[in-house]
């Protein structure tokens, strides 16, 4: 199966460096908004502006607490979201009790998916771990009918009794993510390919991101461009000071730099720099 890297981050992760997350390979990010009807997470708005300038694909989490009401509960998330628009479907994280019955778990949960739903026009993502789940919410052939995001650190997601298959699983909580301001952060994978995760996010079209390449610049006037690796090929062409160049090959007895096929530089000739290297 192939898998889409992404995290999830709220206020303990401190200040993110979005960029960097984006160059490491992470593809998307769900961003705590709020807990139950009394709490706004600090770092939501920043996060969720840096991320999407970074490039990432974006959601955003609700943590649902029991024992308050869902229209309380679910006016406060789109009031902290106002007029930002998800890639991915909101989530309901579930994974509080707060001393109330499995009965009373449940019937909140249905309304705040209920309530998700009707704010946001898309069925929410269900987040949640089996050890929870299965002990504090009903049993119901409904739940198999959201998306599932699991909370399993096991070698294989342990899924909870009322799914099948996951979206999401989220397989760490003490990754290290460079970019990230905290040493521990969530680690996800979405089930299928980038394209399957685009087209999931109604963006299907768009082509894949972009990622960084060794390239070098040219650092002297004029440098002659060879057909091999060394003084003795054939001369074929010139490059000039500033010149930019993707790195295809490191190599030569000296150093040489292959930059399209059969097209070699110097890169340094008895210690005396040609070209500098530099990842764009």
């Amino acid at each position: 199966m192939e898998r889409v890297p992404g995290i999830d981050v709220s206020r303990w992760q401190g200040t993110m460096d979005w960029q960097k997350v984006a160059e490491a390979g992470y593809r998307f990010a769900v961003i705590r908004a709020t807990i139950g009807d009394y709490y706004s997470d600090p770092r939501f708005f920043t996060n969720w502006s840096e991320a999407r300038e970074a490039g990432l694909l974006l959601s955003s989490y609700h943590v649902i607490t029991p024992n308050v009401s869902a229209d309380a509960q679910i006016g406060r998330f789109f009031e902290v979201l106002g007029k930002r628009r998800p890639d991915l479907p909101l989530v309901l994280d579930v994974e509080r009790t707060d001393g109330m019955s499995p009965q009373v778990i449940t019937q909140r949960i249905r309304e705040c998916l209920d309530g998700i739903e009707a704010g946001a026009g898309r069925k929410p993502i269900i987040y949640t771990a089996r050890w929870f789940w299965d002990r504090s919410v009903l049993p119901s052939s409904q739940w198999s009918t959201y998306d599932l995001w699991v909370a399993s650190y096991t070698r294989n997601p342990i899924l909870p009794r009322d799914w099948q298959s996951w979206l999401i699983w989220q397989y760490s909580e003490s990754g290290t993510v460079p970019g990230s301001g905290s040493r521990h952060t969530d680690l996800n994978w979405f089930a299928g390919s980038y394209e399957d995760l685009l087209h999931y996010a109604g963006r299907a079209d768009e082509p894949p991101p972009h990622e960084a390449r060794w390239h070098v610049r040219v650092v002297v006037p004029k440098l002659n461009v060879r057909n091999g690796p060394g003084r003795q090929y054939d001369n074929i062409g010139d490059l000039y000071e500033g010149d930019i160049l993707e790195l295809l090959t490191l190599t030569g007895d000296d150093v040489w730099v292959e930059f399209e096929p059969g097209k070699w530089a110097a890169f340094s000739l008895k210690g005396d720099p040609y070209l500098r290297l530099e990842i764009l």
